[in-house]
């Protein structure tokens, strides 16, 4: 029997004209959407589609089944709507990329403001991984940095925060109130290890300035132990403003970068029906910043 999930992923292709374009937001890659195809109309023993060149064209079958999954989703969703409304208390689940998951949540649940407690909460590297969560209704909302759309939920800007420079405090920059960005890359450089977004927009902040090769002498997964490399004078790295902020090592020194352009953007992505919760964590925010 065919699943939900291949529901939406057949309306999804039929609504964005192509397998690709569906693929790019469902967060899945083009082959493992066309094997959720293949499995479909192998449940259902017709085509659904025809594949053309210029994209997809749906069958007779397709544009009948397309009606009826379009249906099937919505009494779904009512259904799903409608038994929340038996729930006592509600369970959310959150996902968060790690350093907002250990330096910012923390502090914003805390708030009396927040009157319901996560009832899971989930670590992932990526801005990606955690979308992929939410396609896959593993959690309910994902916090997130310089997302730049592609599902169709509802989106909330909450901050933008500043990298910092890392040195080691008997490094010579140490002595300088700030650094340039093309000083640190000229350096040995302590590095998150990909796929990391923080990675992702050190690669991003290197393109912009013109920077072929920075000197990444070392790659690492943990940000505990890229602070401790570097507090061993082992070489240079960055951080986002909470997490430095965090850092009571005396051989270790922050700087701003002489630039406001190497940054990133905080971001909730949620399911609407969280909408309320996601208001609250936003106004509570605002107080207390």
């Amino acid at each position: 029997m065919f699943t939900l999930q291949q529901l939406k992923y057949f309306v999804s292709i039929v609504e964005r004209g192509s397998l690709n374009k569906a693929a790019q937001s469902l967060y899945l890659s083009q082959p493992a959407l066309t094997k959720q195809v293949a499995l479909l109309e192998r449940e259902l023993a017709c085509s659904l589609f025809l594949r053309k060149t210029t994209g997809i064209e749906l069958t007779d079958a397709g544009r009948y089944f397309y009606e009826k999954a379009c249906s099937i989703l919505e009494q779904s969703e009512q259904a799903v709507q409608a038994v929340k409304r038996y729930t006592t208390t509600r369970q959310v689940r959150i996902g968060a990329l790690p350093s907002l998951g250990s330096f910012y949540l923390p502090d914003l649940l805390s708030k009396e403001q927040v009157r319901e407690q996560p009832s899971q909460m989930v670590i992932r590297d990526t801005t990606r991984e955690l979308c992929e969560l939410l396609v896959r209704g593993q959690v309910d909302i994902a916090f997130v940095q310089d997302y730049a759309g592609g599902l169709e939920l509802p989106v909330r800007r909450l901050f933008r925060e500043q990298y910092i420079a890392l040195l080691p405090a008997t490094h010579e920059l140490a002595e300088l109130p700030a650094i340039s960005f093309e000083a640190l890359c000229r350096e040995r450089l302590v590095m998150f290890k990909d796929p990391c977004d923080i990675r992702t927009a050190f690669r991003q902040q290197c393109g912009t300035q013109g920077i072929a090769n920075p000197n990444v002498a070392l790659e690492l997964d943990f940000n505990d132990s890229i602070v401790r490399f570097v507090a061993k004078g082992y070489g240079l790295s960055f951080a986002p403003k909470m997490v430095a902020e965090s850092m009571h090592d005396p051989a270790i020194v922050c700087r701003d970068f002489d630039t406001d352009s190497f940054y990133r953007t905080i971001q909730v992505v949620y399911e609407p029906q969280f909408e309320q919760y996601v208001e609250a964590l936003t106004d509570c925010y605002l107080l207390n910043k």
